[in-house]
């Protein structure tokens, strides 16, 4: 069991629910919106919702754990948090993810339009596995297998 009590945003949780979490991301200005992933794969989110960066498909706030059936099955291997507020993640695949705030194109999907739901990036990442993922608060980088370094969108 991933240790998660010294987080606040965890009493929100049932012990049975704490007993699963594998991995776990805290994020947003005061650690008040979390995304976390469970033993059998499962991906669930709570939070304030900020620009929607929770992915549940609009920007209410909740304080009990939805899941996020887009990613559920997918082995998540990295995620990153910008304060954009934005959200970008790697699957053991190589594939990237994001959702969230977009006003400056951080999310990677050719537009500027915030993302409310995970998208799957591929526009500059054809043939490309990515391993590792990192945001700022208005960009988005990759980390490629063949050891390149690229912005999420070019």
């Amino acid at each position: 069991m991933l240790d998660v009590g010294k987080w606040p945003i965890f009493s929100l949780c049932s012990q049975e629910e704490l007993k699963l979490i594998r991995q776990a991301c805290v994020f947003g200005s005061a650690g008040n919106e979390v995304l976390y992933v469970t033993e059998n794969d499962e991906v669930f989110v709570l939070g304030m919702n900020c620009s929607g960066c929770l992915g549940t498909g609009d920007v209410q706030s909740t304080i009990e754990p939805k899941r996020l059936d887009s990613l559920c099955g997918k082995k998540i291997a990295c995620l990153s948090y910008g304060s954009g507020p934005h959200v970008v993640l790697a699957t053991e695949e190589g594939e990237v993810y994001t959702w969230g705030h977009n006003a400056y194109s951080q999310l990677g999907n050719g537009t500027t339009n915030h993302g409310l739901v995970p998208c799957q990036v591929s526009t500059n990442l054809v043939n490309k596995k990515v391993i590792e993922v990192a945001c700022g608060s208005h960009h988005s980088m990759v980390l490629t297998s063949d050891g390149e370094v690229r912005k999420a969108i070019e």
